[in-house]
């Protein structure tokens, strides 16, 4: 853990947290599994533990691994990961289990039992207004160097709308940034907006979930795209975050169309 970021009141004890963590991960996922599974109805396409198996198959290759997704309810992460998840990564794979950065403003300030909980599901602070070069990012990067992934929501913020909003370009200035080119992994999703509205603190049953996850996404050829035609360094970024957008545009097309 060393250089990490604070994600936390409790990362002062950085081997009291990881234990916590390992304990606390498990638990969260298993009951989401539960919620989502038994006391709702969820799909997932093409199917339950395709998400799952690509993260398997690009770990084996050793390449590291960005997924992204829409954010329509404050439970998206980590009720959804307890679906998308195998049971044993959740029980046995807390290395890799994703990192996700969160507002800070939102995730780290007001009641000590929020800021433990999202604390132990390995959320790292994200303040808002400081730029794509803080020490979440940094943090985010020396964790793909170590082919950990990480899962960003590229709007910044809950729309419980369909309708995507323009994409951060944080996941452009990772793809950049990392010791190798990353594969991006969109995919996307509907119904979680009613299990947990904002403004609410119980969530909901009998609600219909879909998740649509889409191809992954090289990113050697486009940076190698980019090189070729001597892109500036913010066209690059520019030019990652918005094929990112488009396939996810693609996705909540095709989602629409079955929920």
């Amino acid at each position: 853990m060393k250089g990490a970021v604070p994600v936390g009141l409790f990362w002062s004890c950085p081997h009291g947290w990881r234990t916590l963590s390992k304990i606390a991960i498990p638990t969260f996922g298993l009951i989401s599994k539960f919620h989502l599974n038994y006391l709702n109805r969820i799909s997932v396409s093409p199917s339950t533990y395709h998400l799952d198996d690509l993260l398997r198959k690009f770990e084996k290759e050793r390449r590291p691994v960005i997924t992204v997704s829409n954010h329509m309810s404050c439970l998206d992460d980590p009720m959804l990961w307890g679906v998308l998840y195998r049971t044993k990564r959740l029980l046995a794979g807390w290395d890799q289990v994703r990192w996700v950065p969160g507002a800070h403003e939102i995730c780290f300030e007001g009641h000590p039992a929020k800021v433990l909980f999202l604390s132990l599901g390995k959320t790292v602070s994200c303040k808002r207004g400081e730029g794509i070069y803080q020490p979440c990012m940094e943090f985010c990067v020396t964790e793909l160097d170590n082919y950990r992934p990480i899962h960003l929501f590229v709007e910044g913020k809950v729309n419980e709308t369909r309708e995507l909003l323009r994409i951060k370009w944080g996941v452009g200035r990772l793809a950049m940034d990392c010791c190798r080119p990353p594969v991006i992994i969109p995919w996307i999703h509907r119904g979680m907006e009613n299990v947990l509205p904002l403004h609410h603190s119980v969530p909901k049953i009998g609600n219909k979930i879909s998740i649509e996850i889409g191809e992954p996404l090289d990113t050697a050829p486009l940076l190698a795209d980019c090189q070729r035609f001597k892109f500036s360094t913010l066209a690059t970024r520019k030019y990652i975050s918005d094929t990112v957008e488009w396939e996810l545009r693609k996705l909540g097309q095709i989602i629409d169309q079955k929920h």
